[in-house]
Formats: structure tokens, sequence, C-alpha cells
């Protein structure tokens, strides 16, 4: 995370020790201005300036900018995690599948820039690998997670019993990554592709009994 040139006007700085509820202000900064600029220009100021903070707060939450970007990798992990709760269980399948597949796009769209800034930072792509390794990630937890539900919705006879759940699964985590990657690597319109609701009836066409 380098120094800005030129300093953006930031908020009035706090004295003493930072606030706690300012974690969470740094790390929707973040994750704000790499969808805006990308990773390679973050830079502590702005990220302290659009917080709130000041910018030794930024330091003071991550101590560096790897221990700030794995923690933004894990925060933005959050909109995954209704699917291992009941919450499920209270939804119909069709609005459960569009409400995994939306949240999947919005964990890719805020972890992708962080896992390819990666590939050229070995000092972040180490504390990355350590933390994905302790933490069991990856797609097969996805594919466990939405898999599972499926096999409930098949046992109560609502999901064709034909059907391979883990596959259907992994089409549904594919297309959310595709659809991001898209977007963020070739910048390419979905308007020429099948719509994310064409989609969606269409694997319901598959698992409906």
């Amino acid at each position: 995370m380098s120094d800005a040139t030129e300093q953006p006007t930031e908020a009035p700085k706090r004295r003493g020790r930072p606030p706690s509820g300012g974690r969470e202000a740094i790390l929707d900064a973040t994750l704000g201005l790499i969808r805006e600029r990308g990773i390679a220009n973050l830079t502590s100021r702005d990220v302290a300036a659009r917080a709130g903070v000041s910018d030794a707060s930024v330091y003071y939450h991550f101590e560096d900018r790897a221990g700030l970007l794995k923690a933004v990798f894990e925060y933005g992990m959050k909109p995954l995690q209704y699917m291992s709760t009941v919450e499920a269980q209270k939804m119909d399948r069709h609005t459960v599948l569009r409400k995994a597949m939306a949240s999947l796009e919005e964990f890719f769209a805020d972890s992708l820039p962080v896992l390819l800034a990666a590939q050229s930072d070995p000092e972040l792509a180490a504390t990355l690998a350590e933390y994905v390794q302790i933490n069991d990630l990856g797609p097969h937890k996805g594919v466990e997670s939405l898999g599972a539900y499926l096999r409930s919705e098949q046992a109560a006879g609502r999901v064709n019993p034909d059907v391979d759940v883990e596959a259907a699964a992994l089409l549904l985590i594919d297309f959310s990554f595709s659809r991001v990657t898209r977007g963020q690597m070739l910048h390419q319109s979905e308007e020429r592709l099948p719509s994310r609701e064409r989609v969606l009836a269409t694997l319901n066409q598959l698992l409906d009994p």
C-alpha cells in the first residue's frame, strides 16, 4: 500500500487509540476503492480518507498491505454466509438459487481483484494461501454447502432424483464466477449472452422433479 503523490482531502483525524468501529469502515472503503480503481494504485491515504479515519488507523487495525488485503478477502466472504444457515430452509428453491447466485457474484466481485493481485505479490500470495489452507476454503466448500441444500430438497421430493446435485451446484458457482470474470478481466458486456434469469430458469428445469 503505497503513499499517494497528492494527498486527498481527509476527514479530521482523531487523537489517541483508533475506535474499534473504524475497522469495518476501512474494509468498506478498501472494497469500494478496489471496485473503482483496481488494487495496483490502492493507497493507505485514499483508504483512510474514504473511511473518515486517520492514515495511522489503517495500520493500527491491519499492520500492513498484506494484512489489509487478507482482511478484505475475508470480509468479502460475508455474502456467502447465508447459504450455511437455516434461512434457506424458509424459501422456495427458485429464491434460494437466485440469492445464491447473487451472493456468489458479489463475493467474486470483491475477492477476484485481491486474488489476482496476489499472483504478482509473493508476500500477499503467501498470506492468502495460508489463510485459504487454514480455513479449508475453495470451490469445494460452495459445492458442499449448496449441494447439501439441493440434496435435502431431493430427499423431500422437490428435486429430480436423477440429478447430480453437486454437479448442479458447481454449474451455478462456475456461472457466477465466469460472469464476474468476463466483466473484470475481459470487460465484456453480458447483453449478448443468456441472462442470469435465463440460466436460473434452465437450471431449475433440470432440477424440477
